[in-house]
């Protein structure tokens, strides 16, 4: 497998590191929205390369 077909999931597991890293500092801290919001920049292209991964072996929806 390439490894340009593991960056989507990879991303995502960046993102997930994130916010398990946000939900053990202090909520209302500074620290903790800036994990937040990486998070959120990680997931949503992580999650759109996963699916390109996924629609290129897969196929399509039926």
């Amino acid at each position: 497998m390439p490894l340009r077909d593991l960056i989507g999931p990879i991303t995502c597991g960046v993102a997930a590191a994130c916010l398990l890293a946000a939900v053990a500092v202090d909520l209302d801290s500074t620290a903790a929205k800036v994990l937040m919001v990486a998070a959120a920049v990680f997931f949503v292209p992580g999650a759109f390369l996963t699916l390109v991964f996924v629609r290129r072996y897969l196929g399509p929806p039926l």
